[in-house]
């Protein structure tokens, strides 16, 4: 069975969160390799530090809105390692419950019935798609109407930027240099049949997830014979990046799921009367 290797990049503080992934991905044999700017604390035994310099310059990192989450950056990040043939894309904040072995050249999945997440994610070095989504980050030479933004968000770029206003990637709409991107110009290149059914990566829905940090909650229910992975948006235990990330509650899903990685949480809450 050859496993990919499983790249990611990180910038910050590790939390529970990245190290349940990394952990998981680990037990399952795969080898973990993760680009950072800076020395990361608290990884797992096994996993590998990447010097991120080696793909894009430090200077180059951004954050949404200027404030936010390096998440526009890391949209930008896993597509420059995909061209590099590196490995297979994965966000630390996927959980791992079967090896990823035997998949195909493009490793993609829907999140909805419409919608394709980039949080796992394979792409050929040299497909045209990856030219594709590469250009939604050129800063010069964009069309004037963004064609993979919704039409409200596409008319108020149009608009900001007739009256001088670039609007740079990381100053669009959330999620513009991800789903969005990746589901318009997958449907462009007619790539919708390559693409994996909701329950291989994304078995619980978007909204699904602040219940995983109840006590008495399970994923069980959610995992059918397909699925790969849980994908646990970090996004919705941080409100997207304007808060800390929480301890899982005793009892809770994601405290359960630490208990069997092996993930320390300190003074984990107890819950709630």
């Amino acid at each position: 069975m050859s496993l990919p290797t499983i790249v990611s990049f990180w910038h910050g503080p590790i939390s529970w969160l990245e190290a349940l992934s990394v952990r998981s991905f680990i037990r399952h044999g795969h080898r973990v390799e993760i680009y950072a700017y800076e020395p990361l604390e608290g990884l797992p035994e096994g996993a590998i530090i990447r010097d991120a310099a080696q793909i894009l310059p430090r200077d180059q990192l951004v954050f949404y809105k200027g404030q936010g989450t390096p998440g526009v950056f890391s949209d930008r990040f896993r597509l420059c390692l995909l061209q590099q043939g590196k490995g297979l894309y994965s966000d630390l904040d996927v959980y791992c419950l079967r090896p990823f072995a035997d998949l195909p050249h493009y490793v993609m999945g829907f999140e909805t019935a419409i919608s394709v997440n980039n949080a796992v994610l394979r792409i050929p070095p040299g497909a045209p798609l990856l030219d594709d989504l590469l250009g939604v980050f050129e800063r010069r030479g964009r069309p004037l109407l963004e064609p993979h933004l919704p039409l409200g968000r596409r008319l108020e770029v149009a608009i900001r930027r007739v009256f001088g206003d670039p609007v740079a990637p990381e100053h669009m709409q959330f999620g513009a240099t991800g789903p969005f991107a990746l589901t318009h110009y997958v449907k462009q290149r007619g790539l919708l049949p390559q693409v994996l059914p909701a329950p291989v990566f994304y078995p619980i829905p978007y909204e699904g997830i602040p219940e995983l940090m109840q006590p008495g909650s399970s994923i069980d229910a959610a995992i059918g014979p397909a699925t790969l992975a849980v994908h646990i948006w970090r996004s919705q235990l941080t409100r997207r990046g304007r808060a800390g990330m929480p301890l899982p509650p005793v009892g809770s899903a994601l405290h359960t799921l630490c208990q069997r990685e092996g993930i320390a949480l300190p003074s984990a809450p107890a819950a709630a009367s």
